[in-house]
């Protein structure tokens, strides 16, 4: 009996370690955006590398370590758009890597800089469609 209680807590052990992050694979629409702009935010779900739009069309990988994350600079396309979006999607990719930790509420995805600024995201699919 006790090898059998000494598998379950090892099956239990190995299953939370190894267990993914609820982000990957999803898209997720920011909220407050500044100047009302949609911003999407997509995480491959066999990788880790992220994208997503504004005007331009934006790409980059991450690093996990338990609830810590840290994205590299994007890359990302070239084109001009309205002054307003463009200026909110230069803003977004400039907070990008100085996100140091994340959380999950509910279905929503908080990102959280290193000042401690918190990047709310709710969870779009094509049930639940991006909105302006």
């Amino acid at each position: 009996m006790k090898k059998f209680w000494s598998l379950c807590f090892l099956f239990v052990l190995i299953s939370g370690c190894s267990r993914q992050p609820a982000f990957l694979g999803k898209s997720y629409q920011l909220q407050n955006a500044q100047n009302k702009v949609t911003v999407v935010l997509e995480f491959a779900k066999d990788e880790p590398r992220y994208y997503g739009a504004v005007v331009n069309r934006y790409f980059g990988t991450y690093e996990l370590d338990g609830t810590k994350i840290k994205f590299s600079p994007a890359g990302a396309t070239m084109m001009m758009g309205p002054e307003k979006e463009m200026e909110a999607e230069q803003n977004f990719l400039g907070i990008l890597p100085h996100v140091v930790s994340y959380k999950m509420v509910d279905d929503n995805l908080v990102l959280i800089t290193d000042n401690g600024q918190e990047l709310g995201f709710r969870e779009v699919s094509a049930d639940n469609p991006p909105q302006n």
